[in-house]
């Protein structure tokens, strides 16, 4: 038995590689997450005497999730974890497996924040968290700069656990809580040791703004504000039966429809966001201070990847509870 091709140590779902085995005979394969078995197959060599298992990336994606953000829980314990491959009741291979749906340019010894962009447009009211793969030790800085220039900075987060992502709350309003006297903030940077995340502050008084949140490909929780207009359509399913000779609707269920336009986009980076806000599998809208699922039905989404084209991005979504209808002001 000669194993031509094994996944790397550390690797995204969506980029591992398959197992590639030279072999005459068949092969006893088995997967080990958390000290207990997840898969035993058995697996018999092609007419090229090879051995192909394939798609190991998307059968350790089902062992893995990320979760939403809540404050004194800043570790994914399960958005990440280590998996250990056995040949024939022998260890040959443990690697460290982090979540992801699609392919990405990131390396994944050395990732970078947990998002498709590095660079990003937020307001004051906004939410915004960041989540990063942090080994023991390890910790993230944050830089404040103000609109005369003077910038200022702390350490907001020290690891201390074993090597796990970690996801911060870095709202503008909480920044702003760490830099009492830096007056207004103009942009601010999440550092760590070998990446960065910037933070733009868009100055802008807006009437309306609303904020959701969403699982990006890496099922990390990340969010975005429009500040365009949101447009109620009511609509309703019900029966309608007779009584006494006169119709009446019964079983009535609200399924009124919104429109919500992004408004102004300052960078072509932010259509990978609403790229994915789109085609999120959970998306989120905050009310006051709750955030309330969202089911996103169509969309009105156009890239030109000509810089000088940012056009608005709308979507429609209905409330995934229909009783939460009357929430929206």
């Amino acid at each position: 038995m000669n194993v031509i091709q094994r996944p790397d140590v550390q690797n995204f779902c969506a980029s591992m590689k398959d197992y590639i085995i030279d072999t005459d005979s068949t092969i006893a394969f088995a997967i080990e997450y958390k000290g207990r078995r997840i898969l035993e197959e058995e697996y018999s060599p092609d007419a090229e005497f090879k051995v192909r298992i394939r798609n190991l990336g998307k059968f350790c994606r089902l062992a893995l999730w990320g979760t939403w953000y809540s404050e004194g829980d800043q570790v994914q314990s399960n958005a990440a974890g280590t998996f250990t491959f056995y040949l024939n009741n022998t260890v040959d291979l443990s690697c460290f497996v982090i979540y992801s749906r699609m392919f990405t340019k990131m390396n994944a010894y050395s990732p970078a924040c947990l998002s498709d962009v590095n660079k990003k447009v937020t307001r004051m009211g906004a939410r915004e968290y960041i989540s990063i793969l942090m080994n023991t030790g390890e910790k993230i800085n944050l830089l404040g700069i103000n609109l005369l220039n003077v910038s200022n900075t702390k350490i907001i987060y020290t690891h201390t656990g074993e090597k796990a992502i970690v996801t911060l709350d870095v709202s503008p309003d909480k920044i702003k809580e760490q830099f009492p006297g830096i007056g207004s903030l103009r942009n601010y940077f999440v550092l760590t040791e070998t990446h960065n995340f910037e933070f733009l502050l868009d100055q802008t008084q807006y009437l309306e703004t609303r904020c959701f949140r969403f699982k990006n490909i890496y099922d990390m929780p990340e969010t975005l504000t429009t500040v365009g207009q949101l447009i109620l359509k009511p609509n309703s399913e019900h029966e309608i039966a007779s009584m006494y000779d006169v119709d009446r609707k019964f079983d009535v269920k609200v399924t009124d429809e919104y429109t919500a336009n992004s408004g102004v986009i300052f960078l072509q980076s932010d259509y990978k966001l609403w790229h994915n806000l789109i085609n999120a599998q959970e998306v989120d809208i905050l009310i006051g201070n709750e955030w309330y699922p969202i089911i996103i039905t169509k969309s009105n989404y156009e890239r030109s990847f000509r810089k000088s084209v940012l056009k608005a991005v709308e979507f429609t979504f209905k409330m995934a509870n229909p009783e939460h209808n009357n929430l929206i002001e």
